[in-house]
């Protein structure tokens, strides 16, 4: 039997069969202002409320505007950092262009506090600066196998560019091939409102909930919800009403 993390995420520990793997590698993907970074410090709190230390490679934020924007949720960084429990490491753009594989300098932050979890936010920010997809594959695939190794959960965010989009792929350098769980947050236009959806598009060795569901981000995080109903194109972006659902509109009309 393989151990199950809480994702820290509620209602996403039953969709994807019972959390994470210990030791797996999940994806999150989506466009701006989904909450991919709430998502990757949910699922590092959830591991230090559980005894697990945990790390934030952010490519794109400074900590400090990391923590403060934590703050609006309740949850106090910098106190965690002070304990010991929690690193935020910043890849500085200066590293980035440098050359050579900056993301595995992460392991020495990573092993200095002994963590369980750790999360790069975003990992598509990080592919811009490496001109060869070679390289980048190379580089991503040795951090991954050093993180399964060591029973490891990695969590990695991808933003998508497009708003709202029908997505063909997740990246241009097969990330989806390497990851164990890719989770799809989107934007759905349903009656001229914007709603939020999230799916689970993969969960290696596990079974999972095959259905596209709402959340919403509340003063506590990202909460699932219950599955869109009466609709069919949820991941074009723009949902319709299936052909029963609007024939039984226009009847009760």
């Amino acid at each position: 039997m393989s151990e199950r993390l809480s994702t820290g995420i509620h209602g996403l520990d039953k969709m994807t069969g019972g959390g994470f793997i210990r030791g797996d590698t999940a994806l999150i993907t989506g466009p701006p202002g989904t909450g991919k970074t709430t998502f990757g410090i949910q699922f590092l709190l959830e591991g230090i409320a559980k005894g697990e230390n945990g790390v934030l490679v952010t490519v794109e934020e400074l900590p400090e505007k990391i923590e403060d924007d934590a703050l609006n949720f309740g949850w106090d960084l910098r106190k965690l950092e002070a304990e010991g429990r929690l690193k935020i490491y910043q890849l500085h753009s200066e590293m980035l262009q440098s050359g050579g594989a900056p993301i595995m300098q992460c392991l020495e932050v990573v092993n200095s506090i002994k963590a369980g979890r750790v999360v790069i936010d975003p990992i598509s920010l990080y592919s811009m600066n490496v001109h060869d997809p070679n390289d980048l594959r190379r580089e991503i695939y040795a951090f991954v196998n050093y993180m399964k190794e060591n029973r490891l959960t990695l969590l990695l965010t991808h933003e998508v560019p497009d708003i709202i989009t029908r997505i063909s792929k997740i990246s241009d350098y097969g990330l989806e091939f390497i990851v164990d769980c890719i989770i799809m947050l989107q934007y759905v236009e349903i009656e001229s409102e914007i709603r939020r959806s999230v799916s689970v598009l993969k969960m290696r060795g596990s079974d999972h909930d095959i259905a596209i569901r709402r959340y919403r981000i509340s003063g506590k995080g990202i909460e699932i919800e219950s599955p869109f109903q009466g609709y069919e194109g949820i991941m074009s972006g723009t949902a319709r009403k299936t052909g029963a659902e609007g024939f039984m509109e226009a009847f009760r009309r």
